[in-house]
């Protein structure tokens, strides 16, 4: 199943899962979160899978997960608005400065 819903960060910091999402989960679930710019991904795993992992002082297999991260690809290909860098905001607010002191100048 795929789906898209926009939530919001409440003034506590949280995240409001829809009613649907939060219907399939159960109290003590654990999710692995990754985080790249941007982008958040929350994934389900089983208890012993984190536990083995907190022992063991690993990461995740990223050869072993290639599924997650064809998906993570495909997410980041809906993204149809690349984030402004700083560059791009610099040149701008240069322009803009240079447009303005032309107009006080006339």
């Amino acid at each position: 199943m795929t789906s898209k819903t926009v939530i919001q960060v409440t003034a506590n910091g949280q995240l409001e899962l829809p009613s649907e999402i939060r219907s399939q989960l159960q109290s003590g679930d654990e999710f692995l979160l990754w985080q790249e710019e941007d982008t958040i991904i929350l994934k389900r795993v089983e208890k012993s899978t984190v536990e083995e992992m907190v022992k063991a002082k690993k990461g995740v297999n990223h050869k072993s997960d290639s599924h997650f991260f064809e998906l993570c690809d495909r997410l980041h290909k809906l993204n149809e608005i690349d984030p402004i860098s700083s560059e791009e905001i610099q040149a701008e607010i240069k322009s803009y400065r240079q447009e303005k002191h032309k107009v006080n100048l006339s």
